[in-house]
């Protein structure tokens, strides 16, 4: 699913490690980094978040934000959606992204 809602109604998780994250690649502008392996510890954190906001899940190529977003779903967390084909298919498909970690890591 590619975003075609309005930015404020959706927050991106990114689920690469940090230094994919802050990579050459680049991330979302504005994503928030949470690593696929540190998912099931912040399950509460992102209920909360998915109360106000939709989730898209995105990593390098899509593979690990589908399984993450399936885990998410099996949580209780349905507000939620994978970013199909990655940051990669992001970038090819013209959108932005920035560079480095991101001023709070996040």
């Amino acid at each position: 699913m590619m975003i075609d809602e309005s930015p404020d109604s959706i927050a991106i998780i990114d689920v690469r490690e940090p230094w994919e994250y802050a990579s050459d690649t680049g991330h979302v502008i504005g994503s928030r980094l949470i690593p696929m392996n540190e998912i099931p510890e912040n399950l509460d954190e992102l209920r909360e978040l998915s109360a106000s906001r939709k989730l898209g899940i995105i990593c390098n190529s899509g593979q690990r934000s589908y399984y993450t977003a399936a885990f998410l779903k099996q949580n209780g967390i349905n507000n939620v959606f994978n970013i199909d084909g990655g940051i990669i298919q992001w970038i090819l498909s013209g959108l932005e992204v920035e560079y480095g970690s991101g001023a709070d890591g996040k």
